[in-house]
């Protein structure tokens, strides 16, 4: 039984974060933190039903945390200058703290900044060499404006999550799965179809 399944997947938007309710602690986070956090709440997982630390995290974040660098380091003119707050976050593993707080998951985690198509491969490999018996993986798109001109890129404010765990699921995992954004969408209309 080496198969190994996506169970689970959601895409979220900047939009959908209005509606979100996820604690009180939510508002304060930063824009990468916040769509990561609310694309693993949209698999509508019970990690409860996993043993105590058998849950990993895989985290791709395109830009890392610039976006949140250019806002920290834009408060530096503002009265009281940066926010020691925001500085939390000024890490491209930030979003994989708060994940691994909000729902608990003391498994081993991965912090990846660029692309999402080693999130699969990466996850897999935990599960086959036994480290964890299911992994969230999640990629987030957060550009805003101000760093979009940084990068010469258009802003974007996205997250794309699944479950992958040993079983069976919704698509098998094949080695060569690496578009992650294609494999989340696909999933998610197809879930939406039925």
């Amino acid at each position: 039984m080496d198969k190994i399944s996506i169970t689970a997947a959601s895409v979220v938007a900047e939009a959908d974060l209005k509606s979100a309710r996820l604690g009180q602690r939510f508002g304060r986070l930063d824009l990468s933190s916040q769509l990561a956090l609310l694309a693993v709440a949209e698999l509508k997982i019970n990690f409860a039903e996993f043993a105590n630390g058998r849950v990993g995290i895989v985290f791709a974040a395109s830009a890392g945390s610039l976006a949140t660098d250019v806002n920290f380091w834009n408060g530096r003119h503002g009265v009281g200058g940066p926010s020691p707050t925001l500085f939390a976050y000024t890490l491209p593993s930030a979003a994989v703290g708060e994940i691994a707080i909000h729902f608990k998951l003391t498994g081993p985690d991965l912090c990846f900044v660029g692309d999402g198509k080693n999130l699969l491969r990466e996850a897999a490999d935990l599960i086959r060499r036994g480290e964890t018996d299911a992994c969230v993986c999640i990629f987030c798109e957060a550009v805003t404006a101000d760093c979009g001109k940084i990068i010469s890129t258009a802003p974007v404010a996205a997250a794309h999550a699944v479950l992958v765990r040993r079983g069976e699921g919704i698509v098998e995992l094949r080695e060569f799965d690496r578009d992650f954004k294609a494999l989340c969408a696909l999933i998610s209309q197809s879930k939406s179809a039925v």
